[in-house]
C-alpha cells in the first residue's frame, strides 16, 4: 500500500512523535482544558503552511477574527499580511449563534456554515484547515443515535470533500476524564492530541500527549512545553 503524504506541524519537537507529521487530508482534534494552549497550536500549524506558501482557512467560533489576529501578533506572528495576500482567511461564524444565544432559535443549520466554508477554501485554494472549536456546529442534534452518526457525516464529509488536513479543537471539561463534549469525535477522528497541565518535581507544567494516530507508531509519554515568543509551542523532554 502506497504511504500517505506527511505534512508537517510547524509545532517543534511534535512531529519526531507521530512518524514525521500529519496523514495529509486527515481530520485531527486538538484537546485540552481552558488556558491549555489549543488556540495557539492551532495558529502555529497555519503559521507552517502559510511559510511554506500553503494556504490555510480558520474557523473561528469562540473569538472575533481581530481577536485571534491579536493573539498570533502576542507571539510575534504577523497573519494579517498573508490575509492581505489572500492566503488565509478567517471565517467568523459568530453572527450564527447570535439567534441561539438570545433564545430566538434553538438550533443552527450546520450545513449552511459548511457550504460557506467550502467556498473560502475554493478560494483561496486552502490545504490547511482549522475549526475551533468544533462543538457549537453540532449544538442542537438531540437524539444520540442521530448525534453519533452527525459527528460522523461532519467529519467525514471535511476529510472527503473539503481536501484539506484539519484540526478540531475540543475543550475538555475541568476535573474529568472526557476528550470531548459529546464523546464521539475521538472516535471518528485520524488522530489525538492532548494538551494539559501536570506536575514536576513540585511544580506545574504544561504536558502533552498523543492519544491517538492512526497508521502511525507513537511515544505515549507526556512530553513538557513550552509557550515561547516567535517560537510558539516548544516540546521539551518526556516526563
Amino acid at each position: 500500500m502506497m504511504s500517505r503524504k506527511r505534512i508537517p506541524t510547524g509545532v517543534e519537537g511534535l512531529d519526531a512523535l507521530i512518524g514525521g507529521g500529519l496523514q495529509q487530508n486527515k481530520v485531527f482534534m486538538i484537546c485540552g482544558e481552558a488556558g491549555t494552549g489549543k488556540t495557539i497550536f492551532c495558529l502555529q500549524y497555519v503559521l507552517a503552511g502559510l511559510q511554506r506558501g500553503e494556504s490555510a482557512v480558520y474557523v473561528s467560533i469562540d473569538e472575533k477574527p481581530d481577536h485571534l489576529l491579536e493573539d498570533a501578533e502576542s507571539l510575534g506572528w504577523d497573519l494579517k499580511k498573508y490575509i492581505d495576500l489572500e492566503q488565509f482567511a478567517i471565517l467568523d461564524v459568530t453572527p450564527y449563534f447570535t439567534n441561539l444565544r438570545t433564545g430566538k432559535e434553538k438550533s443552527i443549520d450546520a450545513r449552511i456554515i459548511v457550504t460557506d466554508l467550502s467556498k473560502q477554501l475554493r478560494k483561496i485554494k486552502a490545504t490547511r484547515l482549522v475549526i475551533d472549536p468544533i462543538a457549537p456546529l453540532i449544538f442542537g442534534q438531540e437524539a444520540t443515535a442521530q448525534l453519533q452518526e452527525y459527528i460522523r457525516s461532519l467529519i467525514f464529509s471535511i476529510e472527503d470533500n473539503l481536501k484539506c488536513t484539519t484540526f478540531i479543537t475540543s475543550g475538555i471539561p475541568s476535573g474529568t476524564t472526557k476528550l470531548s463534549k459529546y464523546e464521539v469525535e475521538e472516535f471518528v477522528v485520524s488522530g489525538v492530541i492532548v494538551l494539559g497541565i501536570s506536575s514536576l518535581q513540585g511544580r506545574r507544567v504544561r504536558a502533552l500527549h498523543i492519544r491517538k494516530m492512526r497508521g502511525t507508531p507513537i511515544d505515549l509519554n507526556d512530553h513538557i512545553f513550552e509557550i515561547i515568543p516567535q517560537r510558539g509551542i516548544v516540546i521539551r523532554e518526556a516526563i
